[in-house]
């Protein structure tokens, strides 16, 4: 197990620990529902290091990548952010990503879970002027998240973080260390991810939890993150993303740019799109108190009719709910369907997504 620069500060909080992509992470501090009541109401701090960060330099970055993944990158600008994905010939997923696009550089920052695929994917297909680095050793990551975020962060930086637009992102001077600042997440609240060197990490790390105490601010581990993605509609790859699950099929063809001339993926992609008659992911809300796991059968009229793929309480919005892979004519919102939990069929309706969305 692989710990990042940020282990002896989870264990000095009392976090616990357990295996997650590789790494001993923090599930919790005070608990999953404290946690992620604190990100909805106030702010929360997440340690995110162990997500991989590659850096890509060269004139070709951009047209290179544009023709791996199935958004537009060449067309960023200095200072942007960038969802995108990229998927295998057969229109499955290899991973969801960020691009930042920095002056000199672009930073990718991909799962952990598929870090060394996708370090393999990228050095195997590189060509014309790219370099690749691996930041993964050297490199830290650091999200605050939640309402106060602004409040907490604008006295430790020395640019105005209220000026960043949401998906953008600046190199400041944050708690004294060079970072670059973007106005991301992953909660579904308004927030920010500090890019910083290993070995800043602990420093910036204490120094946000002093300046945010009077706040509210609260350590939070993957457990509350894992619920709040999931209200928020945000998919994790594993779950509602897979080699074998395209982006049209978990909702993400807003990201798909089939104007592209040529992208991995393109054809199965257009022929999913046209035929229209793909499993895809929609949002489901328990009827009873049962909570909804992965593996699940979803039934419907007596027939099997898709699978859980997430499921929690979500709390911000009072009922236990899910995703699920299904087929097609059982996605409409206000479908009434069944899960089948050890035996017993639990009555669930389909809900448009995100479940949960900030004012």
């Amino acid at each position: 197990m692989k710990r990042t620069p940020l282990y002896s500060e989870h264990v000095a909080l009392g976090a616990r620990m357990v295996p997650f992509a590789g790494f001993e992470m923090p599930v919790q501090y005070a608990g999953i529902l404290q946690e992620h009541g604190a990100v909805r109401h106030r702010a929360g701090l997440f340690d995110l290091s162990h997500m991989a960060q590659f850096e890509l330099r060269g004139e070709d970055v951009g047209p290179w990548a544009d023709a791996l993944t199935v958004n537009l990158v060449s067309t960023m600008k200095p200072g942007g952010a960038r969802y995108n994905l990229f998927c295998n010939e057969s229109g499955g997923t290899h991973d969801d990503v960020i691009f930042y696009r920095l002056d000199d550089r672009w930073l990718l920052v991909c799962n952990a879970s598929n870090a060394d695929k996708m370090w393999a994917l990228l050095t195997q297909r590189r060509s014309g002027d790219v370099a690749l680095t691996d930041r993964r050793a050297d490199s830290a990551l650091i999200a605050l998240q939640g309402p106060r975020s602004i409040e907490i962060l604008g006295p430790l930086v020395d640019r105005d973080p209220a000026a960043l637009r949401y998906y953008s992102s600046a190199r400041m001077t944050a708690c004294s260390r060079p970072a670059l600042v973007a106005r991301t997440g992953y909660t579904g609240e308004d927030g920010f991810e500090l890019f910083i060197a290993a070995g800043d990490a602990a420093a910036v790390w204490r120094r946000l939890l002093e300046a945010g105490r009077t706040a509210g601010l609260e350590p939070a581990g993957l457990g509350a993150r894992d619920v709040l993605r999931l209200e928020a509609g945000m998919p994790l790859y594993g779950h509602e993303l897979e080699e074998d699950i395209s982006p049209l099929q978990a909702g993400l063809g807003w990201a798909v740019k089939f104007e592209k001339p040529r992208f991995t993926g393109k054809t199965a992609l257009e022929r999913q799109r046209d035929a229209d008659s793909y499993p895809r992911i929609a949002g489901l809300v328990m009827s009873g108190k049962a909570p909804a796991r992965p593996g699940y059968e979803v039934v419907h009229g007596g027939a099997v009719v898709g699978e859980v793929r997430s499921g929690s309480v979500g709390p911000s919005v009072g009922r236990n709910i899910a995703t699920a892979l299904l087929r097609p004519d059982v996605t409409q919102p206000g479908a009434r369907l069944s899960i089948r939990i050890r035996g017993v069929e639990h009555e669930a309706e389909v809900v448009k997504l995100p479940f949960y969305k900030r004012a």
